[in-house]
């Protein structure tokens, strides 16, 4: 056997078992999305054991039931928020189309809305009910959470035991440095939510909009969403208004919507280039090419090809 086809043979296998690896993942999802869960937690609880001097088994309770509150409380504001506007918008639906029915922009104006608020009722309904049917894979993934962060004490990549000892090292690596990738990630995306919802609860109190927090958080809460945005609520809102003869708050919707855009962008630049050691110009180009050539999806990639960008950077042949 050559060395052509003894390469291609282990290539093969090494594929094979990356698929076999990924179909587990899949298959035992609440086990394996609480092992990576409590991998990205373990600081948190390595520093209340080491720092604040806490038992070891008592801060994974604190800090498991911190983490898990934390989910309930967003989940009940998030459902307080949606009692709280939903019902006034579809007044205001109501009375705008027995006012302005016969508009010729009317029917795509109201297509484009019902299908928002559709999507919005539709997503909440169904999270709830998923959640409601998945207890007892909830449970599962709170009892694998505890102890995935019990083995972290003694080896923070123990999952690694079962896999092949041939493959093991260089998997650890890519896995350290994808949820390293993933913590950047999140981090970035929690200060884009925070400033995006000052921004947004500053705007709509100065308009003496109601209830400006709850809007504020579901717009927020949208805008960190993947193909969701602030756009996708105050532009429908602005054009309400124009049709409505309340210029002054149309202008001053799109006014609020440009400036929280512009900002969250240069923040969201600086955030990164600050994360990747980049400029912030550079950073800002980066992002700004990767939408161009990509629309959209272009968003989600920009990260990577940041990661890209300081590979190149750190590369020899760029070197001063």
């Amino acid at each position: 056997m050559n060395k052509n086809s003894l390469f291609s043979s282990k290539s093969t296998i090494r594929f094979s078992v990356i698929i076999i690896y990924l179909i587990v993942i899949l298959a035992i999802l609440p086990i394996s999305s609480a092992i990576f869960l409590a991998y990205l937690i373990f600081p948190i609880v390595n520093f209340c054991n080491t720092k604040l001097k806490i038992p070891y088994l008592i801060a994974i309770c604190l800090v498991s039931f911190f983490i898990f509150s934390l989910f309930a409380l967003l989940g009940f504001i998030l459902f307080q928020s949606l009692v709280q506007i939903l019902p006034s918008i579809q007044t205001n639906i109501t009375s705008f189309s027995t006012t302005y029915i016969s508009h010729p922009l009317f029917p795509v104006f109201i297509e484009k809305l019902a299908t928002i608020l559709d999507t919005v009722v539709m997503f909440s309904a169904s999270l709830a009910k998923n959640i409601l049917n998945s207890i007892f894979e909830l449970l599962i993934f709170i009892i694998a959470f505890y102890f995935a962060l019990y083995e972290s004490k003694k080896n923070r990549l123990w999952f690694f035991a079962f896999t092949p000892k041939s493959l093991r090292s260089v998997w650890q690596h890519y896995f350290t440095k994808s949820m390293q990738l993933l913590s950047y990630f999140i981090n970035v995306g929690f200060q884009l939510f925070t400033l995006t919802f000052i921004l947004l609860s500053c705007g709509l109190t100065a308009l003496q909009f109601d209830a400006p927090i709850s809007k504020a958080f579901l717009i927020s809460l949208a805008d960190a969403l993947p193909f969701l945005g602030i756009g996708l609520f105050l532009i429908p809102a602005a054009v309400y208004f124009f049709f409505t003869d309340q210029l002054l708050l149309c202008v001053a919707l799109l006014v609020l919507y440009i400036f929280i855009q512009v900002t969250r962008q240069l923040a969201e630049s600086k955030l990164w280039a600050h994360t990747f050691q980049l400029r912030m110009v550079h950073t800002f180009f980066i992002s700004a090419a990767s939408i161009l050539l990509f629309g959209i999806y272009g968003i989600l990639l920009s990260p990577i090809f940041l990661v890209i960008a300081v590979k190149v950077k750190q590369s020899s042949i760029f070197e001063r």
